[in-house]
């Protein structure tokens, strides 16, 4: 792009600072206004200058929505409107973007205070973390300014965080993470929970005395819990999905279709696998929930040509923020060297298959329960260090010298815990626990059991993830 093309792509891009209308044509904004959804997770709430954020999380899950209402706020808050300059960065070469903050500053050279940058998908950028960091360098008024980056991918994160390494303008949180909905964020989003407690607990809180009462007070509320739950396992927490069903009691084939377009473009856009090899995989993927990957079976199941090439694909979607890596513990730390498990962030990735070809099975609601257990988990424990779920190394699961495994554990969980998704039977799975910890969690599907004298706790999953979430 020439200067002249990119002083035009400030201006298209960043109407409100000509218009004070805007808002009312914003394609993302318009979106948001005609869902019956109410949900703002807010993840920018408190940007600053200097500061630099990055925000990363799946496609579809509405980091573009959170940039125009960080805007909005801006606005509100008596910020310059021709300060505030956007761009989606989606087709920019490093070059561009170099010169695109050039033109930027030209344009708004006369006016006092500092500039507020919000580069959408900047990870479509080739060696954007290395253009940031000359930026950052080089331009006194980028370096002085709020600057606010979003991408859908993990694969450059730790070129980025060592590129980026003291440039973030003195901000100890400035990874931020945007995933689906958690559980209490869907309830809240559905409506008819608006009087249970508020509470939140780490897990590590669980088993103890204010877990105790926090649990107990939400006991009234267990067979409204429930029913959520069973919902949650069918919706996912993708607010599109979520609006759809709030508005309609369905998500919509073209919000499905969306999703399923993600997973073949940006997990699997090097590959030149066919539609019905990556059906495969992901219907593959998707029964093996909750078991260690036995990737060169897998390859051979779904007919990929070895064991790389299936563990290419499987990174893929890791990379995309589509799943996540839950690795075999040793000595409180990730065993890389030993077989993983692979998670997806959001059940409705896990369905995926199922709802686009009802042929395919759809997941048994116990092994998605495992999976949105252990990923409330994971957010739990990496809420004030986001990049900790990117690399997955705060949840892991444990194979003990008897051969039985234990589904989460971790020095931050504090407890271990288990996934019993039943109504019964539930005492006999715990004694792995019992006898590897002498205490332990078993997640279940309704019965509830807290005693100080009692060694194992049972806990049903929607008390669990409501009690995790915010």
């Amino acid at each position: 792009m020439n200067d002249s093309q990119l002083r035009r792509l400030i201006a298209e891009r960043s109407p409100w600072r000509a218009r004070s209308a805007w808002e009312t044509n914003d394609p993302d904004l318009r979106a948001a206004r005609a869902t019956p959804l109410q949900y703002e997770p807010k993840p920018l709430a408190d940007i600053r200058p200097p500061g630099l954020y990055v925000l990363r999380g799946p496609r579809r899950v509405g980091k573009s929505l959170e940039l125009k209402r960080a805007i909005i706020d801006l606005l509100a808050s008596g910020i310059d409107p021709k300060t505030v300059l956007y761009c989606s960065c989606d087709g920019l070469t490093s070059q561009d973007l170099r010169r695109l903050v050039t033109q930027g500053h030209s344009a708004t050279r006369t006016l006092p205070g500092p500039r507020w940058w919000l580069l959408d998908e900047i990870t479509a950028v080739s060696g954007w973390s290395q253009t940031i960091k000359e930026l950052r360098d080089q331009d006194t008024v980028f370096r002085e300014a709020c600057v606010v980056l979003t991408g859908s991918s993990a694969h450059d994160l730790e070129r980025a965080r060592k590129d980026l390494a003291d440039r973030r303008g003195d901000v100890a949180d400035s990874d931020r993470l945007l995933l689906p909905m958690g559980f209490r964020a869907f309830c809240k989003a559905l409506g008819g929970l608006d009087e249970a407690p508020t509470d939140s607990l780490a897990p590590v809180e669980l088993r103890s005395a204010p877990g105790e009462r926090a649990i107990l007070a939400l006991e009234p509320w267990s067979d409204a819990l429930a029913d959520a739950w069973e919902l949650y396992l069918d919706i996912g927490g993708f607010p599109r999905a979520v609006g759809e069903y709030v508005q309609s009691g369905a998500v919509s084939p073209g919000f499905v279709q969306g999703l399923w377009d993600v997973v073949l473009g940006d997990a699997i856009r090097a590959s030149t696998l066919s539609e019905a090899h990556v059906t495969a995989l992901l219907d593959r993927l998707t029964a093996n929930l909750c078991s260690p990957l036995n990737v060169s079976r897998i390859a051979r199941d779904v007919g990929l040509a070895g064991h790389q090439a299936a563990t290419n694909r499987i990174d893929g979607l890791v990379r995309a923020f589509l799943a996540w890596d839950c690795h075999r513990v040793r000595e409180g730390r990730p065993n890389t060297a030993a077989q993983r498990k692979l998670y997806f962030v959001d059940a409705l990735i896990a369905r995926l298959v199922h709802l686009r070809n009802p042929s395919f099975p759809a997941p048994e609601a116990a092994r998605l329960t495992q999976q949105q257990v252990g990923l409330a988990l994971a957010r739990a424990v990496s809420l004030h260090a986001p990049a900790a779920f990117v690399h997955t190394d705060r949840v892991m699961y444990e194979r003990t010298p008897t051969g039985a495994e234990i589904d989460f554990v971790g020095p931050e969980l504090g407890v271990p815990f288990e996934c019993k998704y039943t109504d019964e039977g539930w005492r006999r799975d715990a004694q792995t626990m019992k006898a590897r910890y002498g205490h332990g969690v078993m997640v279940t599907r309704s019965p509830l059991l807290i005693d100080p004298h009692e060694p194992i706790w049972a806990i049903p999953a929607s008390i669990l993830a409501w009690l995790l979430g915010h």
